[in-house]
């Protein structure tokens, strides 16, 4: 009995180790990024988000979709591009390298994906309700923690532990806009075509990426949870700071504020209109070829 119950034991173990080892199995995590010269900070967030999702989802594949046109700002929808065309996975975990979001968050949406795959019913997921930015203080707990036992806040996370601003989707709203993170399965990207890469600098990317692909595939669902935001500086024409508000805020090389306004302007006026959002998104790929 005793060696019995030694072997069960072991097939136990060796089966739990192999589920482990596929955790994320057919899932791309694609994290658009470029190191900034003027912001440390964004680099030392990238590099703790990244071994976070290889720690926490071993069978998935993670990606760092880059930007080619390093001479021009940043455009995060090239880089998300760049990602997906080496991506394997059915199921695409667009994430901002600067975004903490619970694994088993992302799970449950692909596990709900894939079903609603098999009954024919398109479904996709910017998988929070509440947005919180975090401290400097609170942020770095995160970094210095290990990324397979990383520190976890509670829902929502103590006050002081939240960063202040004016902004409403600094507490609470950035589902709205699509922002950090989107899952999307495969077809879904493909049906779209792609971030429109005319997008460059700070702002609007997330949210028009949001609504094209409400209009061309199928309105996106939001999780009862939350989404944390990893403190770093941001930037303004006037330097440096520790906030800048959306309007003032822009990327490196990025000579004006929200040069992405007209844009994402036009997306939001085609929302909900096959047509007219097709029309606009084949006009960006026309121009970014």
């Amino acid at each position: 009995m005793c060696s019995q119950g030694a072997d069960i034991n072991l097939i136990t173990s060796v089966l739990n180790f192999l589920g482990w080892h596929r955790k994320g199995y057919g899932v791309s995590i694609i994290i658009p990024f470029r190191e900034s010269e003027k912001i440390n900070r964004q680099a030392l967030n990238f590099k703790w988000t990244k071994r976070y999702w290889e720690r926490q989802l071993p069978g998935a594949e993670v990606i760092v979709g880059e930007d080619k046109d390093t001479h021009l700002p940043f455009s995060k929808c090239a880089a998300v591009n760049a990602g997906v065309a080496k991506a394997t996975g059915d199921v695409f975990v667009i994430v901002d390298s600067d975004g903490y979001v619970p694994v088993d968050a992302v799970l449950h949406c692909v596990k709900k994906i894939r079903k609603s795959r098999e009954r024919g019913i398109p479904l996709w997921y910017v998988p929070y309700r509440q947005f919180y930015r975090l401290t400097d203080r609170a942020s770095r707990r995160v970094l210095e923690s290990s990324p397979r036992h990383p520190y976890r806040f509670p829902q929502p996370p103590y006050w002081c532990d939240i960063q202040n601003t004016l902004s409403s989707a600094a507490v609470g709203q950035g589902h709205w806009y699509g922002a950090l993170i989107q899952i999307v399965p495969r077809e879904a990207f493909e049906v779209v075509g792609g971030w429109d890469e005319r997008f460059r600098g700070w702002g609007g990317e997330d949210h028009s990426a949001m609504r094209a692909t409400d209009t061309l595939y199928g309105p996106h669902k939001t999780l009862p949870g939350q989404v944390l935001h990893l403190w770093h500086p941001v930037m303004s024409k006037e330097g440096v700071k520790d906030w800048v508000e959306y309007k003032e805020r822009i990327w490196d090389d990025q000579p004006e504020p929200e040069n992405n306004g007209n844009l994402a302007f036009r997306y939001s006026l085609a929302n909900g209109d096959v047509k007219r959002m097709r029309n606009l998104v084949e006009e960006g790929r026309k121009k970014s070829r």
